[in-house]
């Protein structure tokens, strides 16, 4: 009878452990939230284990489940969740040495940037007029990140909307820095040129860095703050840097688009010279220069912000895809006429990589820029260990 109970506990142990092996980690849902979730282990998030994986398990992996509170450190990045896979293989044309590796002794291992970090972020919306706001904006925070934490502001694409970006800010935002995404005013036959734009986003700004630090729970760094923008939301942040070139430290343009919309009457921002000294970095897609009306023209896209920038400018142009493919899936749909004139990839497995991919080139340039991270910065041009095909790398 002992060795019967014996045998009882040690099953119900060994079915208790397995039950509880699942690792947890971030993942952003469709609102762009992070929430808790199964790792991805193609189980669909049920408590089931293969015989395999049970075989595998042994004494210690049940104590070590013991010691785990369900909240301390998860060191595995669930890989499932963000789509990256399947385009390895980079084109390699940089030109550089190839080092990629450590380049310092902090122990950052910079291709963990391509999953997601390990903060879950926090989002909430606020309307213009909340404490005197200028504008609609959203924030998404780090939850748990410690420290002085960098602030990046983000501005969105004509016609677009500034919760669309939900993917890739959620994984820009893991990894520790705080987004603020806001609203323009404008549509297809009015609403505000680019540089009356730029002025109103000047203005956000200001306000925001004093009213930021009430709604957050993590401490916000504001001397080290960033832009960004997609499309002609990186128009108007080169129009607000021209004017205000100590606004920011460091500048990431998203796929950025310099000419007029199709009804015209928009001055280029590059007709002038940059006045801002920060370092940069420009995203571009290979298929916005397609189609009969071209969203990203050719001379007027990645390639002519790279070239109007000065050094230190880095410049990638991801292979596949289009012009509005790192928007969400769902307003990406939704979007309608806006998005359906830009040629795309039109599948949305490459998509989700992409907004992946979009969302760690920004937080391993802001990691370099912003949190003076070296072991970044091999990363930023040589796209030998990137987990997306690129057509073009440089640096200057």
């Amino acid at each position: 009878m002992r060795l019967v109970l014996i045998s009882l506990l040690i099953f119900l142990f060994t079915f208790v452990s397995c039950d509880n092996g699942s690792v947890k980690n971030n993942h952003p849902d469709d609102l762009g939230n992070s929430v808790v979730d199964e790792e991805d282990t193609g189980n669909s998030g049920e408590d089931e284990v293969d015989e395999e994986d049970e075989e595998e398990m042994d004494g210690e992996d049940g104590e070590d489940q013991e010691e785990m509170d369900g909240e301390d450190e998860v060191d595995d990045k669930d890989v499932g969740d963000t789509g990256d896979t399947g385009d390895s293989g980079n084109t390699g044309d940089t030109g550089d040495t190839g080092d990629t590796g450590n380049t310092g002794n902090t122990g950052v291992d910079p291709t963990e940037i391509f999953q997601l970090g390990p903060h879950f972020v926090l989002t909430n919306e606020y309307d213009e007029g909340d404490n005197d706001a200028p504008r609609d904006f959203k924030v998404y925070e780090p939850q748990g990140a410690t420290g002085n934490v960098p602030v990046i502001h983000f501005q969105h694409g004509f016609q677009l909307k500034y919760n669309y970006y939900d993917d890739v800010l959620v994984h820009l935002a893991s990894h520790g820095f705080i987004v603020v995404s806001s609203q323009s005013a404008h549509s297809m036959i009015g609403g505000d040129a680019t540089p009356v734009e730029a002025e109103k986003v000047a203005t956000f700004i200001t306000w925001m860095k004093t009213d930021l630090p009430n709604r957050i729970a993590v401490t916000a760094d504001l001397t080290k703050f960033g832009v960004s923008g997609h499309s002609r939301g990186g128009k108007v942040t080169n129009h607000m840097l021209n004017g205000n070139p100590s606004l920011a430290v460091s500048f990431f343009g998203l796929d950025p688009v310099d000419s007029s919309p199709p009804t015209g009457g928009d001055p280029h921002s590059l007709e002038s010279p940059v006045l801002f000294t920060g370092r940069s970095m420009f995203l571009g897609a290979e298929k916005g220069p397609n189609g009969f009306q071209a969203c990203a023209p050719a001379g007027e896209n990645s390639v002519a912000f790279y070239a109007g920038y000065p050094s230190p400018s880095w410049h990638i142009v991801a292979a596949g895809v289009g012009h509005m493919d790192m928007i969400d899936e769902p307003d990406l749909s939704a979007c309608g006429m806006t998005c359906s004139l830009c040629d795309g990839s039109d599948d949305n497995a490459l998509n989700t990589s992409f907004r992946t991919y979009s969302g760690a080139m920004m937080a391993a340039f802001f990691s370099y820029t912003l949190k003076d991270i070296s072991e970044y910065q091999p990363l930023l041009s040589n796209t030998a260990n990137h987990p997306f095909m690129n057509t073009l790398a440089e640096s200057k």
